[in-house]
């Protein structure tokens, strides 16, 4: 039988790495977002559009574990920071 795995725990390991994207525009919290896409990807999620819809129907066990200052991000905002590159 799995064994359940605490959310905040999987944001812990994010915690560190440095957000590389442009403050300007930043309405969600990276660890969130990156929180949400590891979760949708394990339950079998295969893009930014799948992790956004399996994140808007889970809104409310989402909100119990992450910060989510803005809601669920957007399925763009998703994309584009499965693309960034770290700056190191």
């Amino acid at each position: 039988m799995a064994k359940p795995v605490d959310v905040g725990s999987i944001g812990s390991y994010f915690e560190s790495l440095s957000d590389s994207r442009h403050t300007r525009n930043c309405k969600h919290l990276m660890v969130d977002i990156a929180v949400i896409a590891v979760c949708a990807v394990i339950c079998g999620c295969d893009g930014p559009t799948a992790i956004h819809r399996w994140a808007k129907n889970r809104e409310s066990w989402l909100a119990r574990h992450l910060a989510l200052p803005n809601g669920i991000p957007s399925r763009d905002c998703i994309r584009r920071l499965l693309m960034c590159k770290s700056s190191k």
